[in-house]
C-alpha cells in the first residue's frame, strides 16, 4: 500500500525491488541507501554542483581577513552547522569564502577516502588561495571542520595563508586509508586545533600522547564531542579568538 505523500516513482521502486528480492532485505535497503545518497538534495549538490558554486559572507565592503571555511566529510558547506560558523565569523569582522570540493560525490558512497584523493582536495584548495590572493590584499586564514581540518592543515605551507583553525580534527579513524598525523609534525605556520576533550576521534588522552609541531596549539573544550553539539557557543568563541591571534602575528 502506498504511503500518503509517498511519490509514486519511489512506490513502485519499493514494490518492484520487493518483488525481484522475494523478501531479500538486505539487497532492498543497499539500494534504497543507494538512491537516497544520489537522488537527495546533498547527493545531487555533491555530485553536479561541489567546486562550482561559493558561499560568501561579508559585512560591508572591508574585513579583517578573508577566512576560507572547508566544512567536512559529511556536512556541506551550506549545512546548518557550517552556516552558523560563517555567520560568527562575518559577525566579527571577517570575510567568509566556503565551498566544497570536487569529487566530493565520493563522500556519500561510503568510500574510504585515499591518500591520493585527500591530495587532490589539497591542489583544489591551494588553487582557490591562490585566486584569493591576487583578488584581495587582505591576509588569509583557513578554518577546516574535521575532514576539512585534515585538509587545510596538510596544504596550509603551500596556501600563503596566515595559518589555520581546526574544528575538531580526525586524528583517528577505525579502518582509514589515509595518512592523518605524519604532516602535523612538518607544519611551519601557526595553527590551532579547537578539539572536544570526549571527541571520538582524538580526545584527550590520546592526543596528548601524539607528537605534534611547536606550531600547533590546542585549544580544549571540555566535555565536547566531535560535532561540538551543545558546545556550540564555546566553539565559535574559540574560533574568533584564535582567528584574532592569528591576525596579530
Amino acid at each position: 500500500m502506498r504511503n500518503e505523500g509517498e511519490p509514486l516513482l519511489w512506490h513502485r521502486v519499493k514494490r518492484e525491488v520487493r518483488r525481484l528480492s522475494a523478501g531479500n532485505l538486505e539487497i532492498f535497503n543497499k539500494l534504497r541507501g543507494l538512491l537516497l545518497r544520489n537522488l537527495s538534495i546533498r547527493g545531487l549538490y555533491l555530485r553536479f554542483l561541489a567546486g562550482r558554486i561559493t558561499f560568501v559572507n561579508a559585512q560591508g565592503t572591508r574585513s579583517l581577513a578573508t577566512i576560507v571555511q572547508i566544512p567536512g566529510q559529511t556536512d556541506p558547506c551550506y549545512s546548518p552547522f557550517n552556516k552558523g560558523i560563517a555567520h560568527a565569523l562575518c559577525a566579527a569582522g571577517y570575510r567568509v569564502v566556503r565551498f566544497d570540493f570536487k569529487g566530493q560525490a565520493i563522500n556519500q558512497a561510503k568510500h574510504k577516502l585515499t591518500d591520493r584523493e585527500v591530495d587532490a582536495f589539497c591542489e583544489q584548495l591551494i588553487h582557490r588561495c591562490q585566486q584569493l590572493s591576487r583578488a584581495s590584499n587582505t591576509p588569509l586564514i583557513l578554518v577546516g571542520k574535521s575532514l576539512g581540518g585534515a585538509i587545510v592543515t596538510k596544504a596550509l605551507n603551500r596556501t600563503g595563508a596566515a595559518g589555520c583553525v581546526v574544528l575538531g580534527y580526525p586524528f583517528h579513524k577505525e579502518g582509514s586509508q589515509w595518512d592523518r598525523l605524519s604532516h602535523l609534525q612538518d607544519i611551519r605556520k601557526p595553527v590551532f586545533i579547537i578539539q572536544g576533550e570526549d571527541d571520538r576521534y582524538g580526545d584527550k588522552n590520546l592526543v596528548t600522547g601524539l607528537t605534534l609541531s611547536e606550531s600547533i596549539n590546542v585549544v580544549w573544550i571540555a566535555q565536547a564531542r566531535h560535532g561540538f553539539k551543545h558546545h556550540m557557543p564555546a566553539l565559535k568563541d574559540a574560533l574568533v579568538g584564535a582567528c584574532q591571534t592569528l591576525l596579530n602575528g
